[in-house]
């Protein structure tokens, strides 16, 4: 709305500066004309004066004679018209009627008198009434463009801004509220287009959380399975150092040989096994500082709908407005794994997220009910590949928890889960430093 009021004002300004040039400019050109004419007037007027013997007749045949010549002499300025009028011998009163484009001036006689005078007359101009139809013409121009203006602010601009935010929310969040389906000829085929990619990155995103599940199963059994050879090559090893061989030279050979291969396996085991863990994270951490309110506005703004569609009670609480050190949409993630739990296990009673600020960090936890953990299961809902006796009957992989888990310690924090007792209520708290 400022970008509007800001471009409304210079594009006024600049019209009343343009219009009143031009006005400017026509008055002196206006004022200018009629000088020029007045003075071609005048010196029209003092030769018919020199040239006049006291008859009206000559002084007519004069006019006649050099009407020409003035013509070209003055050109534009010259007379359309020029008339002698004899003045009344008896009482010396002449009467005319002179309009604005005409001028009435006197011949004097040797002696001084008044004789006559002359009239000189221009054809009817029509330079007013084009400079008051320009004028119109500018003033509706102006209320045309204003009219533009206002439609391509609000019907294109103002929500251009809007949807100009998606793609870097699409690009950071992936699985994301869809744009609102709209008709517009501008930006419904734009919105079409935005919601077809995120469905296509949602399933992707789904693809890749399966085969990442399998990659990391492959990498566990393939783990667990050198282990297993490794238990007998070192019973085989102590075998031989025991004095189960005679030759105590070979046997001791043998021994050193099978254990270096038994740590090289195990060295193997160990790397897969860490670069399986260090798979599942997916999203680089990216430190800045941000208002926390931001991350409540973002959180509510995305799951709102989705809760109101399925009829879940949804409330984002925000109880300080103080400034964070992190990496906000990776905290948005978590949160909103952890909100994705909530539906998925939770009876739909309620789900609640309130951030807080603590002593030295921030607090932002997510409550809602449902088929409670045991309270032996608790320490373990964080490990890849876990799955509580709760979740039997509901579709999942168990990596959910565990990425929170990694994204919340990449941030340099902890994520807690416990029982609300007197609530019924399951409750994930994660904790930033700041």
């Amino acid at each position: 709305m400022k970008r509007f009021l800001s471009v409304f004002l210079i594009f006024t300004l600049v019209f009343v500066a343009v219009a009143t040039g031009f006005n400017i400019i026509c008055r002196r050109l206006s004022e200018k004309r009629v000088t020029s004419c007045n003075v071609a007037v005048n010196r029209i007027n003092s030769e018919i004066t020199a040239a006049y013997d006291g008859k009206a007749e000559s002084c007519e045949e004069f006019i006649s004679k050099h009407m020409q010549g003035w013509e070209k002499t003055y050109g534009k300025d010259a007379p359309d018209s020029i008339s002698f009028i004899a003045a009344d011998e008896k009482s010396g009163v002449f009467r005319s009627a002179a309009g604005k484009n005409s001028a009435v001036c006197a011949v004097y006689d040797s002696k001084g008198d008044v004789c006559g005078f002359v009239e000189y007359t221009y054809n009817e101009r029509v330079f007013p009434e084009i400079l008051w139809l320009v004028n119109g013409l500018m003033v509706l121009c102006y209320l045309l463009m204003i009219a533009v203006l206002s439609y391509v602010s609000f019907a294109i601009l103002k929500p251009f801004r809007k949807f100009s935010e998606y793609p870097e929310k699409l690009a950071r969040l992936r699985d994301i509220q869809k744009l609102p389906e709209s008709r517009s000829r501008y930006f419904g085929r734009y919105i079409w287009g935005m919601n077809m990619l995120s469905d296509v990155l949602a399933a992707g995103g789904k693809r890749i959380n399966t085969l990442e599940g399998e990659h990391q199963k492959l990498v566990t059994s393939i783990a667990h399975g050198v282990k297993t050879p490794l238990a007998n090559i070192k019973l085989y090893t102590d075998a031989v150092r025991t004095g189960l061989y005679s030759d105590k030279g070979m046997t001791e050979d043998i021994a050193d040989k099978i254990d270096f291969n038994a740590e090289k396996i195990e060295a193997m085991a160990e790397e897969l096994m860490a670069a399986s863990n260090s798979s599942l994270g997916g999203y680089d951490i990216e430190i800045e500082r941000f208002p926390v309110n931001e991350l409540a506005d973002l959180i509510r703004e995305e799951f709102s709908d989705r809760m109101a569609l399925k009829r879940i009670p949804f409330n984002v609480e925000c109880t300080t407005q103080a400034i964070m050190e992190s990496d906000k949409y990776a905290l948005f993630r978590a949160v909103s794994q952890l909100l994705e739990n909530a539906v998925k296990y939770g009876d739909g009673s309620g789900i609640y997220v309130n951030i807080m600020r603590q002593d030295d960090g921030f607090s932002i936890s997510v409550k809602d009910r449902g088929v409670l953990l045991p309270e032996n299961e608790i320490p373990y809902v964080f490990r890849s590949y876990w799955r509580g006796s709760n979740a039997a009957d509901v579709e999942g992989s168990g990596i959910g928890l565990y990425v929170v888990h990694e994204t919340v310690k990449a941030l340099g924090g902890s994520v807690h889960a416990r029982i609300i007792d007197e609530t019924s209520e399951m409750e994930f708290v994660i904790y930033i430093e700041n």
